[in-house]
């Protein structure tokens, strides 16, 4: 924590706002005012050693403001126009935010005076906030530490290489957005459950365009159908709107027109700040992205151990995890179980500051998408405490159960719930201030009851005395005689001691002798013995009973002497009348002893029922002391009762109002927050949330100025992704800006260079390569698609080092590998050729399109399920018209045809991808991007088939396409099975008539 101390050379008025004034009186009349400024400032007056500030300035503000911390409240301040003091905005008690921000560094202020006053005018002349002053000292602080005007160079250029990237991508955006609307075809009403007032809808876009959560937008240039976006997948986007439209006022066909929005782009920037200004949480993190420079990890603990089981390369991953200091690179191919070893590098870490292992351990779960995040988050949820942050509507039904609007809810209910046994059990003690509260009825009859016996107990002491005297003189006659008595009794008690005594060596020795063994020849002077010590026994036992008897012929006589002296107190006529006042005043003191333990017994009942610690006393007692005791214990216990009462009294009442408190404390405490890139900057619960580990997945589909955004809050972090998989969705205009980038006075060419590529690859891919030798991990056992399928995909994208475990495909009626090419180059060329809409209109072809809805139609039941999934967006409507006649309806079809960007993280047991393109040319398009070829063969987890023409895709301008196709074809000739279109539509037709 940073502090730093300030000594201000005067003091600081204080005028309490309109809107203070205005607030202070409405709660004066619902009767919840709290502190008012006198007070507040009273407060200040105190803190002789110096009161916590903070100095916050904000964009547009023109002057800074100031918060002061007392022990139970915070203010907020803005200084006045003159600046000879400050207006008081608001008063209130601390928050949890409040905590962090103070946690995070404060002035220590120490002012000579603190005055408050009604108005300004009435600030005495010459005074002065002082804001000058704290202001300098707070930057100071804030810099102290900060490694901001000494940046290394590299790192300067390439914080700046970033920063331009961002601004550029921004500025780009408001220009396209300025002129080009996002057509929709079609829109609907969203099935799921809705979690606002206002409406939820879903457009279906006519072509794919990268729009992000979060932004807003509006339907038509109408304002009043403006919203926000929840979801966008492909081409369909979730709107929630701000209002709740009639359905028939959305035009079925329309245009998406975003508004302004520097949300994202503001998140991205703070990270750039943070970096610059060496505040992002690990200070190393500049140093790896910029010069790819990692510290050196230790040897990792190879006797960690997860909670499943993991293969090998997995649980390598998971032990390089729990020592990496900086960054650890995973990269997991499709089917691997990435997300079983995220789960469990996440519970080992929430686990290792459980076990004592420093303090309790924060972990982020993030991604690019919400569906990413939740499928990670569904994982842990059993085993940790967890909080989903983000939108409701854009998140799956599991994780909307974490968030923390839900958990707090849910919390609420559980504490009302749970404190209401308590509560029951406090009632007799709830009024406080009551004088005829349960328990403080009792307790007042109680005090009646005992300041009787108290009285009593001294009238029967004060005839008691009185009888003492008159007792004296009327035994005077008879002391003498008393006294012989008396006499005689002590001495036959020595007596009696000394008989007792011999009687009992008497019978010790006869006992010792009876015992001991002896030779039958001894026998008989051994039984005389024995007589002889029985018959002293006897004497001695008989001596015994004469001194008790004369002991008590002496005691009878001592007795008789003192009833002849209580029979003349009886007769004197005061003694008399003072023995039936003392009988009379113990009968009271007995009654009122009697009636105070009656009224005690409940009120113990109550407080051991209460838990308040008292125990009940065993047995009874006629002590009048002894109850003045169990009197005070019992008001202290009642008046801990009572307060007790109260404060859980005054808490239930607070927790329906106490939502965002309750908030902030759960994400706290959580082990593991879970949100996208962006939300882990843009949610206000996140603010000023750091975290020990941040899990990113699906890494290499995350642009850097995203990625930023969770790394400059972590201590440490895991990348998981797969840059052999899809890339960043990539701007046209930046990538075009990018190519356009000259080197000059104001970029140098390695600022070009890079630019170009921080714009055109995953920053998980750049790393990688970079640093993936020492600081990466390749999972390489993958249990999703059969071997054959597998084995290929393992040696034309991942070197070979992929491993299978799979129970194999079964029989298949159609197929005899899981790895399967219809080939439509033995069709015509006018049949099997592609087809475009226009000039640069989208392609589509029918053939492929024929085959794949006939294929599904009579051998896609011998699958659990299925997917189509093709390149191009005109031959997906040209597949979905065709296989909604096929197969009766749309229900089963809209979900299950896609692009691959559609399909990514998906998997099927039959996939069926069709290449589309077929020409004279050879010319494959955007299909030369071989990692979408990549994401659409490992969909699958039964049985791949690929329809194309092999003759087109063979002749490929492309080299790495072509290459790639020259080895599938060699696996299809050696362990696939790779048919012509004619023999297949042979095959389907006879099955047709079979079904006939």
């Amino acid at each position: 924590m940073a502090t730093s101390a300030v000594t201000l050379p005067g003091g600081i008025a204080i005028v309490p706002s309109a809107r203070m004034v205005e607030k202070m009186a409405s709660a004066r009349v619902r009767g919840d005012d709290d502190l008012d400024p006198e007070g507040f400032v009273d407060q200040l007056r105190r803190m002789s050693s110096g009161v916590p500030a903070r100095v916050e300035a904000k964009t547009g503000q023109a002057a800074a403001t100031l918060r002061l911390y007392t022990d139970t409240h915070i203010a907020l301040l803005r200084p006045t126009n003159r600046g000879d003091g400050y207006f008081l905005n608001h008063v209130g008690r601390w928050s949890f935010q409040d905590h962090r921000s103070l946690a995070q560094g404060f002035l220590s202020v120490r002012c000579p005076r603190w005055t408050v006053h009604s108005q300004v005018r009435n600030i005495p002349a010459g005074s002065s906030s002082h804001i000058d002053v704290l202001t300098d000292a707070w930057t100071a602080l804030r810099t102290s530490g900060s490694p901001a005007g000494r940046i290394p160079e590299r790192h300067q250029e390439y914080l700046d290489t970033v920063e331009r990237i961002i601004l550029r991508t921004r500025d780009l955006e408001r220009d396209r957005l300025a002129v080009t609307p996002i057509l929709y075809r079609a829109r609907r009403a969203t099935r799921e459950q809705r979690f606002s007032a206002r409406g939820v809808y879903e457009f279906r876009l006519v072509e794919r365009c990268q729009i992000t959560e979060g932004t807003l937008v509006q339907v038509n240039d109408d304002r009043g159908l403006r919203g926000v976006v929840l979801r966008s997948e492909n081409l369909d986007v979730t709107i929630r709107f701000d209002d709740v439209p009639d359905f028939t006022r959305i035009p079925a066909q329309g245009a998406l027109t975003v508004l302004p929005s520097d949300v994202v782009y503001r998140a991205q920037l703070g990270a750039v700040a943070a970096l610059r200004d060496g505040e992002a949480v690990s200070p190393r993190l500049l140093a790896t992205l910029a010069e790819h420079r990692v510290q050196r990890s230790a040897p990792p603990d190879r006797s960690a151990r997860p909670g499943r089981d993991l293969e090998r390369s997995q649980l390598d991953a998971f032990q390089r995890a729990r020592g990496e200091p900086d960054l650890l690179l995973v990269l997991g191919p499709p089917g691997t179980g990435k997300t079983w070893t995220i789960t469990e590098m996440a519970i080992a870490e929430a686990a290792a500051g459980r076990a004592g292992e420093g303090r309790a351990r924060r972990v982020l779960v993030t991604s690019q998408s919400n569906r990413a995040v939740d499928n990670v988050l569904r994982g842990l949820a059993d085993q940790l405490r967890c909080v989903r942050v983000g939108n409701p509507e854009a998140l799956t039904g599991p994780a909307r159960e974490l968030t923390a609007e839900v958990q707090v809810g849910a919390l609420k209910d559980d504490v009302l719930r749970n404190t209401e046994p308590i509560m029951s059990a406090l009632a007799p003690f709830a009024d406080v201030g009551a004088s005829q509260d349960d328990a403080g009825f009792r307790l007042g009859l109680l005090g009646e009851h005992l300041a009787e016996a108290r009285q009593a107990d001294r009238d029967v002491q004060a005839r008691d005395a009185e009888l003492d005297d008159i007792t004296r003189r009327l035994r005077a006659p008879l002391e003498p005689e008393i006294a012989q008595a008396q006499a005689e009794i002590d001495r036959l008690n020595v007596v009696m001691e000394r008989q007792r005594d011999r009687h009992a060596r008497a019978r010790d020795r006869y006992e010792k002798a009876a015992a001991r063994r002896v030779p039958r020849w001894w026998a008989g002077i051994r039984r005389r013995g024995l007589d002889r010590r029985d018959r002293a026994v006897r004497a001695a036992a008989e001596r015994v009973d004469a001194a008790e008897r004369e002991l008590a012929t002496a005691r009878a006589w001592h007795g008789g002497l003192l009833e002849q002296v209580a029979l003349l107190v009886t007769q004197d006529s005061v003694g008399g009348r003072l023995l039936a006042e003392r009988e009379h005043a113990w009968g009271r003191r007995e009654r009122a002893l009697t009636h105070t333990a009656r009224t005690a017994e409940p009120l113990y009942a109550e407080l051991e029922l209460a838990g308040c610690g008292l125990v009940r006393p065993d047995g009874e007692t006629d002590d009048v002391a002894v109850w003045e005791q169990r009197e005070r214990k019992l008001l202290d216990a009642v008046g801990l009762a009572r307060t007790r009462a109260s404060l859980l009294d005054d808490w239930r009442g607070r927790i329906p109002s106490a939502d965002e408190e309750l908030k902030h404390e759960l994400v706290s405490y959580a082990d593991v927050i879970a949100a996208t890139c962006i939300g882990v900057s843009t949610k206000k619960l996140l603010s000023g949330l750091d975290f020990d580990l941040a899990i990113v997945d699906e890494a290499g589909q995350i642009a850097l100025p995203d990625l930023l955004v969770p790394l400059v809050r972590a201590r440490r972090s895991v990348l998981v992704g797969d840059h052999k998989q899809l890339p960043p969705y990539l701007d046209n205009d930046v990538a075009q800006w990018s190519r356009e980038l000259v080197p000059g006075t104001e970029i140098s060419a390695s600022a070009v260079a890079e630019t170009r590529d921080i714009v055109g690859r995953s920053e998980f891919e750049r790393l990688f390569e970079r640093i993936g030798a020492e600081h990466g991990v390749t999972l390489t056992t993958q249990r999703r698609m059969p071997e054959t399928v597998a084995t290929f995909i393992s040696n034309a994208f991942y070197g070979g080092v992929l491993a299978t475990i799979h129970p194999g495909s079964g029989p298949d009626p159609l197929f005899t590998s899981p790895l399967a090419f219809v080939d439509t180059s033995d069709q015509p060329p006018a049949r099997r050729g592609e087809s475009r809409a226009g000039a640069n209109g989208g392609i589509s072809n029918r053939l492929e399109a024929d085959l794949i809805a006939a294929l599904l139609a009579s051998y896609g039941g011998h699958h659990r399920d299925w997917a189509v999934i093709v390149p191009y967006r005109e031959q997906v409507q040209l597949l979905r018209q065709t296989l909604v006649r096929r197969l009766g309806g749309p229900v089963s079809v809209e979900d299950n045809i896609g692009t691959v960007d559609a399909f990514q993280g998906n998997e099927r047991d039959l996939i069926i991808y069709g290449f589309t393109r077929s020409n004279r040319g050879g010319e494959v398009g955007f299909l030369s991007e071989l990692r979408r070829l990549n994401v659409a063969m490992t969909r699958t987890r039964r049985q791949l088939v690929l329809v194309g023409d092999l003759e087109t895709l063979g002749r490929s301008r492309d080299e790495g396409f072509r290459a790639l196709i020259g080895e599938l074809r060699v696996t299809l000739s050696r362990v696939g099975d790779l048919r012509g279109s004619r023999e297949i539509e042979t095959w389907l037709h006879d099955a047709a008539g079979r079904t006939q």
